[in-house]
Order: structure tokens, then sequence, then C-alpha cells
């Protein structure tokens, strides 16, 4: 149990400054009703951070600029919530797809004293271009009418800027052409630049030190396997937190683009999908060699086969079409997980007590899918910091299974020679006897 014991004190080491990060939830703050938000009765650096969530004026099929609100051109307006996509809006009826081009439009009161400002852009679905009154605050790709003119990017931005006049009008234009999903669906976060920088540090350092942890223990458990060749559970295993590291760096806050800021979207869109793909292939591969015995080889043969479709189709489609499929990959990975409960019930039943570790994985697993999910298809916002606890305290009990394994089969060996010395000694002994 000293191998438990040791991961015990790694674990709380990496958890400890995540938790503080997730503690301090933003105070209530004023709604965003029908395209405004009235704060000019509040300082700004007393509200924190302001999540511009809420009803926002909308204009589909029209790229509106600040110029042309001040002529007049603001017809056919309607109101959307934000965040939200393009493929669950009514539009004057008719329900949109994901392709397009639309202006979203929101006027902010405040006082005029306040004047530096920022904002924490997140990507959008998937090129933007955002103004502040008549100044371009910032751009992701190039905003088009068309697939031609356009072009997609996904890097979420802090910037600052100033705003004298006592009246803000934030005009963000967003065009896609290239994914599945078009709209914005993550919340833009404003308020001053100390409060609106401390928030997005928050969910950088939380993602690097879940990126750091998973890459620690994956070297950890890679290099063990070489050391004792044969146990393939632990090189799986290995695997799995590599590409799930991998995977938290190409999504969420997308970190990658901070690490790597001349990697291209194509690039990394495809990378976010296949080490999805990979790392469900991995942990599947896991499952099978630490429960085997509980295991349905053709049910094994078809989860394999459909991930290795999953990584092919994702490496030759364009992304519009791959993006499309991940609805379906969702639902697979439901059955996946509800058929792995079954095989943990059956080592807990065998009285495996290393099983009750993967149980308690698979629970925080199960609540973490489900919440990932109802956030993808509902738009609503997601803490980072708690989703990046819960899966290191998934891959932390995993690696207690294998350690379990290992003292398990230590265990074992130490009985046969124990059996061997015991036998050979009462070998001695009957043949001094016969002497």
């Amino acid at each position: 149990m000293s191998v438990a014991k040791a991961f015990c004190c790694v674990i709380f080491i990496i958890f400890l400054p995540i938790l503080s990060l997730a503690s301090g939830e933003a105070q209530e703050e004023p709604e965003v009703l029908k395209g405004e938000l009235n704060i000019s009765d509040y300082n700004i650096r007393d509200l924190g951070t302001i999540d511009l969530d809420g009803e926002w004026e909308f204009y589909y099929n029209r790229l509106l600029s600040p110029q042309d609100f001040k002529d007049g051109l603001n017809n056919n307006m309607e109101l959307v919530h934000v965040p939200s996509i393009w493929n669950d809006i009514l539009y004057k009826g008719i329900k949109l797809g994901g392709q397009g081009y639309a202006t979203y439009r929101l006027t902010v009161h405040k006082k005029e004293r306040d004047q530096l400002l920022a904002f924490f852009i997140p990507n959008v679905y998937t090129s933007y271009k955002l103004y502040v009154n008549d100044s371009l605050v910032a751009q992701n790709g190039e905003v088009g009418e068309s697939k031609d003119k356009s072009s997609p990017s996904w890097k979420p931005l802090y910037k600052t800027f100033i705003c004298k006049d006592s009246k803000m009008e934030i005009i963000w234009q967003v065009s896609n052409f290239y994914h599945n999903r078009g709209g914005i669906h993550k919340v833009l976060k404003f308020g001053s630049p100390e409060s609106v920088a401390f928030t997005r540090e928050k969910s950088v350092i939380s993602n690097i030190l879940s990126v750091g942890g998973l890459i620690v223990l994956g070297l950890f458990f890679i290099i063990f396997f070489f050391i004792r060749k044969g146990q393939m559970a632990t090189l799986y295993f290995g695997l799995l937190c590599i590409l799930w590291a991998l995977r938290a760096l190409f999504s969420n806050i997308y970190l990658i683009t901070d690490l790597m800021p001349g990697i291209t979207w194509n690039a990394a869109i495809r990378i976010e999908y296949l080490s999805l793909y990979a790392s469900v292939l991995a942990g599947v591969l896991f499952i099978t060699k630490t429960y085997g015995e509980f295991f349905n080889p053709l049910f094994k043969w078809i989860i394999i086969t459909i991930n290795y479709l999953f990584i092919a189709l994702s490496l030759i489609l364009p992304p519009l079409f791959f993006t499309s499929m991940l609805p379906a990959y969702q639902f697979f990975l439901a059955v996946n997980l509800a058929y792995i409960v079954v095989i943990i019930v059956k080592a807990i039943m065998d009285k495996q007590k290393e099983a009750w570790f993967s149980a308690a994985s698979i629970f925080i697993g199960i609540s973490l899918f489900a919440y990932e999910i109802t956030a993808y298809i509902f738009i609503f916002k997601v803490n980072h910091i708690l989703i990046n606890l819960g899966y290191l305290a998934i891959f932390f009990l995993n690696s207690l299974v294998i350690a379990a394994h290992f003292v398990n089969a230590y265990h074992k060996m130490h009985n046969l020679e124990q059996e061997k010395e015991n036998e050979t000694l009462s070998r001695l002994g009957r043949t001094y006897r016969y002497r």
C-alpha cells in the first residue's frame, strides 16, 4: 500500500492549487435583456468579471459595421440568447443551419469614468470581428459572406481597450463555413483589466496543472512498462494519460494557441477530435487488460473497430463533415460507459477490491460526461477548473487500480517463494532424518 500512499501525496499536491482556483464564484450580476445591459449604477471594478450572456440583437445573413448602425441599416432584428449556436435558432420561423454569417449587437450603459476595460473573448464557430463603438478590438480569422472570402481561427483572446463614453456599443460579426455548428457557443467576459486577467489566468493555470499532472502520470507508467515488460495495462494507461493531456491542450480554452501560435485551425480541429477517439481507444484497451476475464471478445472488437473508423474519417474528411459525426460518437461513448459499468460491477461481485477504484472513477466520469454533453447540446457555461479536477481524479483512481494489481502480484510471488522455501526446508528435514 506504500505505492497508493505515494500516489495520494502526489495527487494532493496537484489538486490543492486547482481547488483553490475553483473557489470564489462571481457575485450576482445585472442581466443582459433585449440587447442592453445597464451597469451605470455600479463600479465595474466592484462587479469583477461580468459574463455578457443573455439577449443580444441578432441580424442573420448580414455583416453590419458600426457605421451601418449609425446610418439606420439595422432592420430585420431578432433577439437571441448568447451563447447559443445557429443550429438551434428559429429565425423568423425558419430553423437555421450551421453555415452562414451574422451580426450580434449589445449596448452597455456604464459610468463615464470607467475607461480602461478588458474582454476575454472565447473562440467561436469559426471566425469573428469584435467592435466597441467605432474601434475594432479583436479579430479571429477572416469574416466573410462565403467560404472563399473567410477563414477559420480559434484563439481565445484577452484584450484591453479604452471607452470614455457612458454608452458602449459592442458589435460582433461572426461567420462560419468550416464547422458543423455555427455561432457563439461560449460567454464573452467583460470587466476591469485586473479582474478579467485574473479570470483568464485561473483557467490557464488549472489547464496547465491538469496537463502537467497527466503527462507526469503518463510518463511514469510508460517508463514503468519498459522496466516491467509484459504489463500491457500499464502501457495503455500511460498512453491514455498522454492522449488526454493532448486533448486538454486542444479543447476548452485552447491553450495550444498560446504554446504554438502558428498552428492552423485545420490541424488543431483534427488533433482535438483524434485525441478524443484515441483516448477512448486507449481507455478501452486498458479496461480489457485489467478486467479481461469479464469482457466479451466480440464487444471488444466492435468498440475498437468503431474507434478506428472514427479516427480514419477524421483524418480523411474535411472538418465540416467529421464534426457533424460527433453526436453519433457521443451516443456510442454513452453505450461504452454503460457496458464498462457492467464490467466493473462483475469485478466487484468477484471480490476484486481494486474494482472499487474503477467504480469511483466511472461514477465521476459519467457525471463529467453528462455535464459536458448537456453543456455541448444546450450551450451553457461550464466550470473548466472543476472539469480539470474531475479528470485528474479519474486518472488517479485508475492509477490505484494498477498499483493494486502490482501489490497483489507481489503478494502472490511472495507466497509462492515462501511455499517453495518451506517445501525445500521440509525436504531437507526429511533427508536429515533418514540419515
